[in-house]
């Protein structure tokens, strides 16, 4: 019987055929072979699957039911990895990930753990942007709200199943919601401070910057209040067939934005 790898990669997925072999190159790619690969789809209509098989050695899982947090246990149930690596599709994984990562556990065994992130373009608007997100990312921890992101979440096994893994009848903010039931346990997201993954932010070119912040804000009040993320938001939807086409964007919206993203990087360093 083969050894178990050591890290476990899951992705959840619904008609990712534009970019699920993206992040499937990244991981081939890779300095580090210790893991096993897990596509958990969620019935696409489209090629994903049949991409997905043309990778050797990669698992498929086929759920009846698209559901993002269904799609991760059913991934880290067939995992045989001591670490779950969960990622969304649309990320892609820098070349020496694993070779970081395992220096960064050796290091420091954290239990939960992400790293920076860098945007999918050199769009310098998208490096604020990104820049942005990771400095809220660190801003959770220190306001005792941690999450395990979802683009990108490295979790042991044994703690991932302390908590019984992703609540599945969570449909928005699961990840917030895996972080704050580990962090009642006394466990905390711990950040690696260096860009390992790509994010993609094809959400926020498609409803523009201004939704996606007014998003977040509104999730932000009953987490930072109640310590309960929202269970639903109206109107947000998974899946690549929702990036088909972009919807139109109000550019003087973003150039305003733009404008007080600028002033607000400025006075931080500076």
């Amino acid at each position: 019987m083969t050894q178990p790898p050591t890290f476990s990669v899951i992705i959840p997925t619904l008609n990712e055929e534009k970019f699920l072999p993206n992040l499937l190159r990244s991981l081939a790619d890779q300095s580090k072979k210790d893991f096993e690969v897990i596509v958990v789809d969620g019935s696409s209509k489209d090629k994903t699957v049949t991409l997905a098989k043309k990778f050797p050695g990669v698992k498929i899982i086929v759920s009846k039911k698209a559901n993002l947090p269904l799609q991760r246990n059913l991934g880290a149930k067939e995992a045989r990895g001591r670490w779950l690596v969960f990622v969304d599709a649309d990320s892609i994984l820098t070349p020496y990930f694993f070779e970081r990562i395992v220096r960064f556990i050796e290091k420091k065994n954290p239990p939960l753990f992400t790293t920076w992130a860098q945007p999918d373009s050199d769009d310098l608007n998208d490096h604020l942007y990104t820049l942005l997100a990771n400095l809220v990312l660190e801003g959770s921890i220190l306001l005792k709200r941690p999450m395990a992101p979802g683009p990108l979440s490295v979790i042991h096994r044994q703690t991932f199943f302390s908590v019984r893994g992703y609540d599945e009848d969570q449909a928005y903010n699961e990840d917030i919601d895996l972080g704050l039931r580990l962090f009642k346990k006394g466990i905390t997201l711990t950040i690696l401070p260096e860009s390992l993954y790509v994010w993609s932010m094809r959400r926020i070119r498609r409803e523009g910057k201004m939704k996606i912040i007014q998003q977040y804000v509104v999730s932000a009040l009953p987490i930072l209040l109640f310590k309960r993320p929202l269970k639903y938001l109206p109107g947000y939807l998974m899946g690549g067939h929702l990036y088909g086409e972009k919807k139109p964007i109000k550019k003087s919206l973003i150039k305003t934005y733009e404008k007080k993203l600028k002033k607000l990087m400025k006075e931080i360093f500076e």
